[in-house]
């Protein structure tokens, strides 16, 4: 008796099933694959669902800072979200440079301390930083860093 057929008799072990409902190891594997893409496919429209959902939860974040700031009589000129992963996101509000310095903007930053604390959970997460200039500012540069989408500015 060669290997093979030793293993596939062995003395001291008989099946517990019949042999004609047996699954050969090639069906085993089409099986697990088949489950494998689905459950794939399945986390990715979920992962997608969270995504979408979660960048128009920055959106309204945004919007949200981007009134306080106007009601504390600052002009941001824009703002920007940079995805980091379907739950870790950045937005770059952007201020005039004699704004910036200004010390009302204190006040400013802890709004968005707040919110940031408020909003923060399990699977959204958003760091809001403020930057200046003094003129326009070049979306190249800002699109460099990882800012794709740019805020809707309500005037």
């Amino acid at each position: 008796m060669n290997e093979i057929e030793e293993i596939l008799a062995p003395a001291n072990w008989e099946f517990t099933s019949p042999k004609e409902k047996l699954f050969s190891s090639d069906h085993v594997i089409d099986a697990y694959l088949k489950g494998q893409k689905s459950g794939l496919e399945q986390a990715q429209r979920l992962i997608l669902e969270k995504l979408v959902s979660n960048i128009n939860k920055s959106g309204k974040n945004t919007t949200a800072i981007l009134d306080f700031i106007r009601k504390k009589k600052f002009n941001p000129i824009s703002a920007y979200l940079k995805i980091n992963s379907f739950d870790d996101f950045a937005i770059l509000i952007v201020l005039p440079q004699s704004e910036f310095i200004d010390k009302k903007i204190f006040s400013i930053y802890d709004f968005i301390s707040e919110l940031e604390n408020k909003e923060n959970e399990d699977l959204y997460h958003i760091q809001v930083s403020i930057c200046d200039t003094e003129e326009g500012i070049d979306e190249n540069y800002v699109r460099s860093d990882g800012f794709n989408l740019k805020h809707k500015m309500n005037k």
